[in-house]
């Protein structure tokens, strides 16, 4: 049916055209025959001497116009041949569900009565068609509207193909098929929206280092006006006259049609650095590498050896704290992996912001194409950025300290993805010191005074130096379930071994991490490895921090790379198998009432949650917007219920939001299956390989 429909449509629309010529030929009076020559010439690449004649005594012949009138350039009938082919498709499947779900074996015919056990579908077809077209002639059927004959499936079929032919004629005979009737009203779009832009004010103009942000708006401008002077162009040669006024594009400037931008971006390679990687083709051969790397890692790695236990054992008993501040914590214990900025300021945007607080950044799920992830970490790089909120402007002061939330290279944690998907992204934002050697394995941290930079405080011995004498940025990072893909082997050598990501100083020597913000105010970056809990020797250090150092009335932040209280609310997990037991135990315990605020990544996508009934409970965020793919919202419920106590929350924010989500995914039911043939092939080849291997078993050969 498939292939009866595309033919259906493509002979259609070939009579829809020579209809429209003969239309143009009656409305161009005498001239029209010389216009469809001088039309069908260019298009053949006719230069014959014979056309410079003939256009030479025509010329002489109507002195009377200003120039000889040309057929426009319209889109060939078949093109875009895709939206062809889906419209055919769409109807033969459509139909064909239809005939399955409504056909009546014994009946012979569609069922459209309830006796007969019709569905409110096939009554609300066939019924309108029967009155429409008579009652059915079945003698099987209990009356004359109880079923449906064979041959109005057909007639379903005629009126889809009848009203996607109306449709296309509709639009050839108002001349929306002519190039440059698209991009004329994307034309008066873009100017609506400078002009409402110029009239409210531009974000991220207040420094001069965001100007080249927004590149794609003068880029695109800049590439129309090339199709445009090319499509001016074509058309001179033709003899087109733009300024005669009996065309329908009379006023029109040109614009190289949208259906061929289209096709232009599709088919072009995105333009990127070199030595930088494009977005993770994730439904293709990589998957089964990736799906085998995972079973190694669970069943072996983390049964049998966890990375985390030996990180404090390699870095031997340390007692010093790497202070941001005073000299005000000594405690008994490792605290390799504490950082106090407790007296420490934003030193580098202290002048341009009206409060003394503490800013810190949060990003997550960031190692995937360079471009995306360029995007998010040149935002990150700014000294401040402006963006609008509730009809102001606001100020947004670059965070003192950037914590990444994991996943920083997908799919797996090669030392090519690091480099490329992960680091590359950074330095390119923001670059490191000219001192900087990507050979270079740090055996100090932090690697302050700075060599080749200047002015980065009063300290000049090594032995002193301390982050609050360094008035750069600094950023921590955990890591997620694709960065223990190996046991965690090249995020030790690349984030636990390096001095630098970027222009950011990177202190931390574990996986885990407390820093002590001023105000009373924590950050543990937790590490759940990929059994998505805390292990033993974490839940014992922060512990221990939580009695040694902090004061009654101190506020936690705790950073995970996973979401619980949403994943656990999506797969209805039972008190029983609740995720994150010595992490649920540790926040009961030790920090009971310090939780203030949960940031996860994981979820690409923002979303945030507040609890119902009580003040008391943690906010939850999820934002895990750092550059890859998107996840859907509106999967996830707005009411959900955390914790072995029930605590009701309540979504008040998300992006997209559900609305626009549940528009996005849409675009998976033709979109996904067109950018992904491939992988339904391979599966289909794998089912029939596995499939076949049952034929014995079920007989099949032996009656062959």
């Amino acid at each position: 049916m498939t292939t009866v429909s595309l033919s259906a449509l493509l002979m259609g629309r070939l009579v829809i055209r020579c209809g429209y010529y003969l239309w143009l030929l009656w409305n161009f009076g005498e001239n029209g025959t010389f216009a469809m020559y001088q039309h069908i010439s260019k298009v053949l690449g006719f230069t014959s001497s014979y056309r410079k004649s003939t256009l030479k005594k025509n010329l002489d012949a109507t002195k009377e116009m200003k120039k000889i009138r040309a057929f426009p350039d319209l889109f060939a009938f078949h093109r875009p041949f895709r939206r062809v082919f889906k419209c055919a498709v769409t109807v033969a499947a459509s139909l064909c569900i239809l005939y399955a779900h409504c056909w009546s074996r014994s009946l012979s015919a569609f069922k459209t009565s309830t006796d007969d056990g019709a569905s409110v579908i096939c009554k609300g077809i066939f019924l309108p068609m029967l009155f429409l077209f008579g009652s059915s002639k079945n003698d099987n059927c209990h009356s004359n509207i109880s079923c449906a004959d064979e041959a109005f499936i057909w007639k379903l079929w005629g009126w889809a193909v009848f009203g996607h032919l109306f449709y296309y004629a509709m639009h050839e005979f108002t001349g929306k098929h002519q190039r440059g009737y698209r991009p004329q009203s994307r034309k008066r779009k873009v100017i609506a929206k400078n002009e409402h832009q110029s009239r409210e004010g531009k974000l991220f103009d207040s420094s001069e280092d965001l100007r080249d942000i927004d590149v794609t708006k003068n880029s695109s401008s800049d590439d129309d006006e090339i199709e445009n002077n090319d499509f001016r162009e074509s058309h001179n040669d033709w003899g087109f006259d733009e300024t005669d006024g009996s065309s329908s594009r009379k006023d029109a400037d040109y614009w190289a049609s949208l259906t061929a931008t289209i096709q232009k971006i599709s088919t072009r390679r995105v333009e990127r650095p070199q030595d930088t990687e494009s977005m993770v083709p994730w439904y293709n051969l990589m998957m089964f590498s990736s799906g085998f790397d995972i079973l190694v890692s669970l069943h072996i790695f983390l049964g049998r050896f966890d990375a985390r236990k030996m990180q404090l054992a390699l870095l031997g008993d340390k007692t010093k704290v790497c202070r941001g501040g005073d000299d005000t914590m000594s405690d008994p214990v490792n605290t390799e992996g504490v950082f106090d900025f407790s007296n420490a300021n934003n030193h580098s945007n202290a002048s341009h912001t009206r409060d003394k607080g503490f800013w810190f950044d949060f990003m997550s799920d960031c190692g995937d194409g360079f471009n995306s992830s360029y995007q998010i970490s040149r935002l990150l790089a700014q000294p401040e950025l402006i963006v609008r909120s509730n009809n102001k402007l606001k100020t947004l002061p670059r965070g003192r300290v950037l914590v990444i939330g994991g996943d920083l290279a997908y799919p797996d944690p090669t030392p090519e993805n690091y480099e490329k998907r992960f680091f590359r992204t950074f330095e390119d934002a923001m670059p490191p010191p000219p001192s900087f050697r990507k050979e270079h394995i740090s055996i100090h941290k932090p690697a302050l005074p700075v060599k080749g930079w200047e002015n980065q405080g009063p300290s000049s011995k090594l032995e002193n130096a301390t982050l609050e004498s360094y008035e750069g940025p600094c950023v921590f990072t955990i890591p997620g379930n694709h960065d223990w893909f190996d046991g965690l082997a090249t995020y030790t050598r690349y984030i636990l071994s390096r001095d630098w990501l970027g222009g950011w100083l990177m202190p931390q020597r574990t996986s885990y991490f407390a820093t002590k913000l001023p105000h009373g105010w924590w950050i543990f970056g937790l590490d759940l490895a990929l059994d998505n809990d805390i292990n033993i020797e974490q839940f014992e250090f922060f512990a221990k921090l939580a009695k040694r150092s902090m004061q009654p009335d101190d506020a936690v932040i705790i950073v995970t790379h996973v979401p619980s209280w949403v994943l656990s609310d999506y797969e209805k997990h039972s008190a029983e198998s609740l995720p994150e037991t010595n992490l649920r135990e540790l926040m009961r315990t030790h920090l009971n009432g310090k939780v203030k605020l949960r940031l996860a990544g994981d979820l690409h996508h923002y979303t945030r949650h507040m609890p119902a009934d009580s003040l008391d409970k943690p906010t939850l965020i999820v934002s895990g917007g750092g550059g890859a793919f998107s996840h859907p919202t509106h999967c996830f419920r707005n009411h959900i219920q955390v914790g072995d106590e029930k605590d009701k929350y309540e979504r008040v924010c998300a992006y997209p939001s559900a609305k626009v989500s549940r528009h996005l995914s849409y675009l998976n039911l033709w979109q996904f299956r067109w950018r992904n043939w491939r992988f339904d092939v391979l599966w289909a080849i794998c089912y029939f390989g596995i499939s076949t291997s049952f034929f014995p078993l079920c007989g099949v050969y032996g009656k062959i």
